[in-house]
């Protein structure tokens, strides 16, 4: 292929790229070089029935991830919710008190043998619920708390369904949270709106503090997966693929560290495929490989100023050069390092502005990202860099 196409790009005809191919060697290559996109994230959510466990959990991880209880277990000791292959959820039982003794074992036996488990089945965070309205911090509390900070793991004191900090003497029930359980952060969330019976709405609080905490405290590897799965927190989601972006960028550079003809552009494609595909990932969009292909490739005509993608026959795609464009030249690394680094925050700059569209579940990625839109977003970030 690359033969054919070092000599048409010399008599000005079209490149033809092969989707099927270039889509398997980017997957190749995206599995080479992390183990990000596939990284399981393993969460542990501790508190008594009906502080709002499921509804926190909804509230950022997705709605109707979990199913809402209302005031009745959903969970029996402790319960393991299987969302997807690379995400689950830990839900410990009620925590009434009257049963706490088993409680605590349970926990106590669920945390040792989680520690014999692979690195990836291993639980990488705790969030300990406590319930505003009820104002009360148990013995049971500190001792569990203390268990799971002992044993390891990062974890933070939350306290749902947040109204009103103060109490009437103006002792702020967070500063009491802190206090007894030995937390380093207490975070107030209210995971939905509330209407007083005055008319006025309390909006959701806090959600984005504790995310963005949590993440700050993960590994690296880590932090990528959740935030993969959080859909509060754009700036934890730019942040993580922005990083992508300077991996892949330097993986190009390395590429054409000696200059390739320009002709043979389709050796870098399959890198900037990968990049695509482990960026869209962190987005939470599930394409296929030709379709993440065929998305880079839209890109990549693009950043190659000169060249019009046009569909093939088949698996096939056409990059065809437009008048004025200039052929033999060669790629050096800083403009293989350069363009795909354009690409790739040019790719990200649309996804970060569409955030609130994408996470309301109902937006169409290959049919709203245009080649219109594609140059907008080049132009767009080129003058920002």
């Amino acid at each position: 292929m690359e033969q054919n196409n070092s000599k048409a790009a010399q008599e000005g005809t079209a490149i033809n790229l092969d989707i099927q191919e270039l889509a398997s060697k980017g997957k190749e290559i995206a599995g080479e070089i992390s183990r990000d996109i596939n990284q399981r994230l393993n969460v542990l959510i501790v508190g008594k029935t009906g502080v709002g466990k499921s509804t926190l959990i909804n509230a950022i991880f997705g709605a109707n991830v979990v199913k809402t209880g209302s005031g009745e277990p959903v969970s029996k000791e402790i319960n393991e919710i299987k969302i997807s292959d690379k995400f689950y959820i830990y839900d410990s039982k009620g925590l009434e008190m009257k049963d706490f003794e088993q409680t605590y074992a349970d926990i106590e036996n669920f945390l040792k043998e989680n520690e014999q488990k692979s690195a990836q089945e291993q639980i990488n965070f705790v969030w300990y619920c406590i319930c505003e309205s009820g104002r009360r911090v148990e013995e049971g509390d500190i001792k569990l708390f203390e268990l799971i900070k002992s044993s390891g793991y990062p974890i933070a004191a939350v306290i749902t369904k947040a109204q009103q900090d103060k109490d009437e003497n103006g002792e702020k029930f967070s500063d009491i949270v802190k206090e007894r359980l030995g937390a380093d952060t207490v975070f107030r969330v209210r995971a939905l709106a509330i209407r007083d019976d005055e008319g006025y709405v309390k909006k959701i609080m806090g959600l984005e503090e504790l995310v963005e905490a949590t993440y700050a405290g993960l590994p690296e590897g880590i932090r990528r997966a959740f935030a993969r799965e959080q859909r509060v927190s754009k700036k934890i989601k730019f942040e993580a693929a922005s990083g992508i972006v300077t991996k892949y960028s330097a993986m190009a550079a390395a590429i054409a560290v000696t200059p390739i003809p320009f002709s043979d552009i389709a050796l870098l494609i399959p890198t900037q495929i990968a990049m695509i595909t482990h960026i869209t990932s962190i987005y939470g969009f599930n394409l296929d490989g030709k379709q993440i292909a065929e998305l880079t490739v839209s890109f990549a005509a693009v950043a190659a100023g000169g060249f019009v993608a046009r569909a093939a026959v088949g698996n096939f795609l056409k990059l065809i050069p437009a008048v004025g464009s200039v052929f033999g030249g060669a790629v050096s690394a800083a403009v293989a390092s350069s363009t795909t680094k354009l690409m790739g925050n040019a790719y990200l700059a649309y996804l970060n502005d569409n955030f609130e569209l994408i996470f309301k579940g109902d937006f169409d990625l290959i049919r709203n990202l245009t080649s219109g839109a594609i140059k907008e977003y080049f132009e767009n970030t080129k003058t920002k860099e």
